[in-house]
């Protein structure tokens, strides 16, 4: 029902109840009147009897109609009564909610400035998460909320000390090293960096491998950051390989220094082997491949990082182990 409509609905019930109180109270009048009138008689003279028994009537009549008037009233007021206490429960549920949700936001907050991260950079992720509305686009917002949880999964995974990648990571590699600030010891397994001949063209002559050595680079000559790393074959012929040597020339041009190791010379059984990385001794950078020693294209199956102390001063001891046998590239070729 439109807005002049429901006026006139009201209107007209208004109306029809003063007409019906009218109505009762003339009834009532009436009626007190009469009674009057046949007991006049008994009163006194016939004028004195008219005027009470019609001051009489009105006096009921005005008192029936005040009876009316105050119970529908009341009825009016505890109606308005009901739907006040209604209507402050409902603005005290939207208060409380809304104190809930800054004490939440404030406690986050406040959270977030007790710690080291970086509350502005927190802030403007959430003032750019909030700049995707669903309306705009149904898959973009899907994959924003998406990398949103993925994020947030993450950090949840850091925290508890071990976060894993399925698959060959792209992002932690370079974030680690541009972020690295004393130390990045890393190994060079023949079965991660290797492509399907030699290490001609495997990983290093990627873009990926690419940037990465640029980022070593930048690490050593801008940060004054050590790196080390150790290439571990299986192959007696590759320290020999032309394209292994220019893989390492480029390593030694980028400030790093570069030893190399004969797989067959660890005699540490119950290392365990595989391709990782520590950066300043905080995090352990690792990756599994499914394939086996020999230089073949390998796939890797996933990316660990590990934050855990005691695990990373292993890696770091494995690491020493490994440096100590191995040799720099010009000693071994002779």
């Amino acid at each position: 029902m439109t807005e002049p409509g429901r006026v006139r609905a009201a209107l007209r019930t208004t109306n029809g109840r003063l007409i019906r109180r009218i109505f009762v109270s003339l009834g009532i009048g009436g009626l007190t009147y009469g009674l009057t009138n046949l007991t006049s008689g008994e009163i006194g003279p016939d004028d004195q009897a008219a005027l009470m028994s019609l001051t009489l009537s009105v006096f009921l009549g005005g008192i029936v109609l005040l009876v009316q008037y105050l119970m529908e009233l009341d009825n009016r007021l505890q109606s308005i009564e009901a739907r006040q206490v209604e209507h402050e429960r409902s603005i005290h549920d939207l208060v409380h909610g809304a104190f809930v949700q800054i004490n939440d936001a404030a406690s986050l907050f406040g959270l977030l400035e007790q710690t080291a991260a970086r509350s502005d950079a927190v802030t403007q992720m959430v003032q750019h998460a909030i700049l995707i509305k669903p309306g705009d686009s149904g898959l973009v917002y899907e994959f924003a909320q998406n990398e949103i949880s993925r994020t947030s999964s993450f950090l949840k995974a850091l925290a508890a000390g071990e976060a894993t990648y399925e698959g060959e990571d792209r992002d932690w590699l370079i974030g680690l090293t541009d972020i690295s600030r004393s130390h990045i010891d890393a190994t060079s397994f023949a079965t991660v960096d290797a492509g399907g001949e030699s290490f001609g063209d495997g990983f290093w002559q990627s873009p990926l491998g690419r940037r990465y050595l640029q980022a070593q680079h930048d690490a050593v000559a801008e940060r004054g950051v050590t790196v080390r790393r150790i290439f571990i074959f299986d192959k007696p012929d590759l320290p020999t390989d032309r394209e292994f040597n220019a893989i390492c020339s480029a390593q030694k041009d980028a400030g790093i220094d570069v030893r190399v190791l004969d797989y067959s010379h660890i005699t540490q059984s119950h290392m365990d082997l595989r391709d990782f990385i520590i950066f300043d001794n905080s995090v352990s950078y690792e990756t599994v491949v499914s394939a086996s020693r020999a230089i073949a294209n390998p796939s890797i199956l996933n990316t660990k990082l590990v934050l855990d102390i005691g695990q990373i001063r292993k890696r770091a001891a494995d690491f020493e182990y490994l440096w100590d046998l191995g040799e720099p590239l010009p000693s071994y070729s002779r």
